[in-house]
C-alpha cells in the first residue's frame, strides 16, 4: 500500500541524484524529558542558509525525493536488554520526528504517506556513532542522540541510540550502508 501511495501522491520528478551535501549544519535539540536526553546543540534556522545549485534544501523535501526512511543506530558496545533497546529506539524515533517536523516538514509528510519506514541497525562503538552523526548533519539529515538517565541497566549519560531521519533513502548511501540490521 505505501508504494501505491507513493505513485499516486508523487508530484515532481525524483531529485535523488541531486541530493548532495548541505552547506548549513544543524538541527536543534527539542524538549528533553526526565529519563533520557538528546543532544544536538544546533538550531533549525541554520538550514535556511543559501544553498548552491543542485543541492536540495531539507525545507523543500517532498514526494519528489521519496522513498524516505528513519534509521535507528543502536550502540552495541553497551549491554542492554531487548526491552531497553526498544525503549531507547522509541525515544530516538520520537526525537527524530520532532526535529524532522521543524527541519523538513514536507519530507516528514512524504515519509508518513509512504509507510513510515524505520530501520534499526547495529553500531559497534560510540565513536563510530559520532562519525555517523557528523556525516548525517553535513547531508541535512535530522539527527537525535539519546543519552540514558542511568536508572536501570547502564551508566547515566551513555549514548544508546542515534536516530537519523526521516530523510530520503538516497542520502543514507555511503553513510550507514555498512551497518548490519539489529
Amino acid at each position: 500500500m505505501p508504494s501505491l501511495a507513493f505513485l499516486l501522491l508523487r508530484t515532481k520528478p525524483s531529485k535523488q541524484e541531486t541530493l548532495l551535501k548541505i552547506s548549513g549544519e544543524g538541527f536543534a535539540s527539542g524538549d528533553d524529558d526526565d529519563d533520557e536526553t538528546s543532544t544536538d546543540g544546533e538550531d533549525f534556522e541554520s538550514i535556511n542558509k543559501s544553498f548552491s545549485d543542485g543541492v536540495v534544501n531539507p525545507k523543500t523535501w517532498g514526494m519528489g525525493e521519496a522513498p524516505y526512511k528513519m534509521l535507528l543506530v543502536v550502540n552495541t558496545s553497551l549491554k542492554m536488554g531487548k526491552g531497553k533497546i526498544a525503549a531507547q529506539c522509541c525515544h530516538a524515533a520520537v526525537g527524530c520526528f520532532q526535529r524532522g517536523s521543524k527541519a523538513c516538514p514536507g519530507g516528514v509528510k512524504a515519509w508518513e504517506r509512504t509507510g513510515c519506514a524505520k530501520v534499526a541497525v547495529k553500531c559497534p562503538t560510540e565513536e563510530e556513532m559520532d562519525e555517523l552523526y557528523a556525516k548525517a548533519l553535513s547531508m541535512g539529515i535530522p539527527c537525535c542522540f539519546i543519552e540514558d538517565a542511568g536508572r536501570t541497566q547502564i551508566a547515566a549519560g551513555s549514548r544508546t541510540v542515534l536516530g537519523l531521519g526521516p530523510a530520503p533513502v538516497a542520502l543514507f548511501e555511503g553513510i550507514t550502508s555498512h551497518l548490519k540490521l539489529m
